[in-house]
């Protein structure tokens, strides 16, 4: 029993075929459609290809979905409603949708903790933060779109516009995309430093989280700043729902470098829990195919 699970980002889609020990068979990516048409197309040519070989399709969705209908409604980086009953062969197989924060949390719980603790909340970190949240081990929906972590609102920056319209939003001040932005300002300005030497290298914003290195005054501040606007977030989850742990994922899990030690510094340095211990904070395991493996799990266990 295989599942042909996807991806879907605002520029590309990744996909894969998953078996029921969660190894990834085979996997590729397309570029993001522009169109719901084109989209659909590009998902039935791809699913026609493996027919043979699966039994499920699961999609994961950058926004917000209505499973029951088994349509995407909007997201700030893929901006077209789909109807996914118009998907090739669509009796042909059992069909699944979520959002792509929920699998990726849900992924992680059943993959790594479902035995360990009941309660798990996920940030991915990537152009936005998306989120997902295990509630009582049961993936937390509401009335279908809960977990939308990154809209928000956090920081006392009010110029800046997060992906959702909303001015201070916790994606504007703290996704991975804003790491590189700064990495970017803080390099031109200074190019002999040794966050610019290393960012010349590992072209990533997380490297601003790379202790080892010898940040500038200016650095050291942006840094300070990310890390305590992320602290902050995690502290007013923490406080809503009790979690027991943290799991952070997206484009920077393979190479975090220093980032929970930081935010972990922070949050001792600033908070006091006189009876409670702050959850533990986690990189997320499955990397880049978070996404494939979290859907595939959502439709070999719901």
């Amino acid at each position: 029993m295989n599942c042909l699970s996807f991806d879907v980002g605002g520029t590309t889609i990744k996909y894969g075929v998953i078996n029921d020990s969660y190894e990834v068979i085979l996997k590729d990516k397309i570029p993001t459609p522009k169109n719901e048409k084109m989209f659909i197309n590009s998902l039935s040519e791809i699913i026609r290809k493996n027919i043979k070989n699966i039994s499920k399709v699961s999609v994961a969705m950058p926004g917000y979905v209505n499973i029951a209908k088994n349509k995407y409604l909007y997201g700030a980086h893929l901006k077209y409603d789909i109807d996914f009953s118009k998907l090739s062969n669509f009796l042909e197989y059992e069909f699944y949708l979520d959002n792509d924060g929920n699998v990726a949390a849900y992924g992680e719980y059943f993959l790594n903790y479902k035995n360990k603790f009941s309660n798990l909340i996920m940030l991915t970190f990537g152009t936005g933060v998306g989120g997902g949240i295990i509630s009582e081990s049961k993936l937390l929906r509401g009335r279908g779109n809960a977990g939308e972590i990154g809209h928000m609102l956090t920081s006392n920056d009010r110029e800046v516009e997060g992906d959702n319209g909303k001015k201070g939003s916790f994606e504007s001040s703290v996704a991975a995309s804003v790491w590189t932005r700064k990495c970017f300002e803080l390099t031109e300005k200074n190019q002999d430093s040794d966050l610019a030497r290393i960012f010349a290298i590992k072209n990533v914003g997380s490297v601003l989280f790379d202790n080892s290195l010898n940040l500038t005054k200016s650095e050291s501040a942006i840094r300070d700043e990310i890390i305590q606007n992320i602290s902050n977030g995690l502290l007013s989850l923490f406080e809503i729902f009790d979690n027991e742990i943290f799991v952070l994922g997206g484009s920077m899990s393979s190479e975090p470098f220093d980032l929970i030690n930081l935010i972990e510094s922070d949050i001792k340095n600033r908070y006091k829990f006189p009876s409670r211990d702050f959850p533990e904070i986690f990189i997320a395991s499955q990397g880049e195919d978070s996404g494939i493996i979290g859907a595939a799990a959502l439709a070999f266990n719901e």
